[in-house]
């Protein structure tokens, strides 16, 4: 008995440990956390950022009376964990503080961003900014990962470089503009489940070429890649970023 005993508190045990590793980051100091129909769930992706805030709250560029800030955490890989924002418009600022009056703040302003229509989940990508004279520190870009816009078994593709770049995999070519993002849904393959992979930028009339490699079938997962161009090199280059978690 005291065996079956233990047997059922381990297995009650891990299935809250999996029900917990699936909520969303406990809200602020302060704050009152959103219910789960009164937010978008949000990932934090920082990319080739020199250093990752970690203060980072993102308010309604219009604040409701008395709403804080929901606090973002910022990683460099993608998993289950995300953010529950209260956020209700379409624009959105995001600053170092909790503080609604910081979206008015231009030395706490962090980044703003533009939801697309209907936007649910997604991923916050936050990237360096232009450093313009009175651009904010990062730009985001917006991406949504619902499975109807980035679906199973997909690499979604983003051109951040300032050229059109071609990929191969194996015999099929995709091309992308400078900042297009498209899918490559089911990407062909040859053995082993796996795509032969050849990238080239566009220099003048020319196709220059960015580098090889292997890309894996995301199988029921899925990628991001990303283009970018090395602000030390001025080189193209090529990085991706794993999924794990398609639904979240």
């Amino acid at each position: 008995m005291k065996i079956r005993n233990l047997a059922l508190l381990a297995l009650s045990l891990i299935s809250v440990s999996a029900v917990q590793a699936q909520q969303p980051a406990p809200a602020a100091p302060g704050q009152q956390a959103p219910a789960p129909d009164q937010g978008i769930r949000v990932r934090g992706l920082a990319f080739q950022l020199a250093t990752t805030p970690t203060d980072v709250f993102v308010h309604d560029a219009v604040p409701a009376p008395g709403i804080l800030g929901a606090k973002l955490d910022l990683k460099v890989y993608l998993n289950h964990e995300f953010s529950l924002l209260p956020i209700r418009g379409k624009s959105v600022v995001i600053t170092k503080s909790s503080d609604p009056a910081s979206v008015k703040d231009t030395a706490s302003v962090l980044a703003k961003a533009t939801l697309p229509d209907n936007f649910k989940n997604g991923i916050f990508m936050f990237l360096p900014g232009s450093g313009a004279t009175g651009a904010t520190p990062y730009r985001v870009l917006v991406i949504d990962d619902s499975t109807r816009a980035f679906p199973r078994g997909s690499y979604k593709v983003m051109n951040l470089s300032p050229a059109t770049v071609r990929i191969q995999l194996e015999k099929e070519t995709f091309e992308f503009k400078s900042g297009e993002m498209k899918l490559i849904e089911d990407p062909p393959t040859g053995e082993n489940q796996s795509s032969g992979m050849r990238a080239f930028s566009q220099l003048g009339s020319q196709w220059q070429k960015i580098g090889s490699g292997i890309w894996p079938h995301p199988g029921d997962k899925r990628g991001l890649q990303v283009l970018f161009e090395n602000p030390g090199t001025k080189q193209i280059q090529l990085q991706g970023i794993r999924d794990v978690a398609v639904e979240y």
